[in-house]
């Protein structure tokens, strides 16, 4: 069985979608439908914490590619926190890292988040 843990908290501008388990095509649309409802119901300035991400395989990465083009469509950002070695073997692989930031840590992630749309709102 495949199981998949997700929790949403906002830190100052920013959504915080944390991410546990395996991300496969059998828990990909549980994702989606979070961060769907994680966008509606905060914004769409969103950090995706993978740090407890164990796996993620095509069908995650389609999941991170649908909420990068929602939040730009909606004037928003991703970023990726925290990713483990093997998560960021997929991310390179793929040239996502190109496309959405990727920091170190959720703290440096947010403190970026901050920092751009305090640019985007200031003109």
């Amino acid at each position: 069985m495949h199981r998949l843990g997700l929790s949403t908290r906002v830190d100052s501008r920013s959504v915080i979608v944390a991410i546990e388990g395996e991300l496969d095509i059998a828990t990909a649309a549980d994702l989606q439908q979070h961060i769907e409802s994680a966008i509606d119901d905060h914004g769409s300035f969103l950090i995706l914490d993978l740090s407890a991400l164990d796996f993620m395989d095509s069908s995650g990465l389609n999941v991170i590619i649908n909420a990068y083009r929602t939040v730009r469509e909606q004037g928003g950002s991703l970023a990726l926190a925290a990713l483990n070695e093997r998560v960021t073997k997929v991310v390179r692989l793929v040239g996502l890292h190109r496309q959405v930031p990727v920091h170190q840590t959720v703290a440096t992630a947010i403190a970026a988040m901050d920092a751009l749309e305090a640019k985007r709102q200031a003109g």
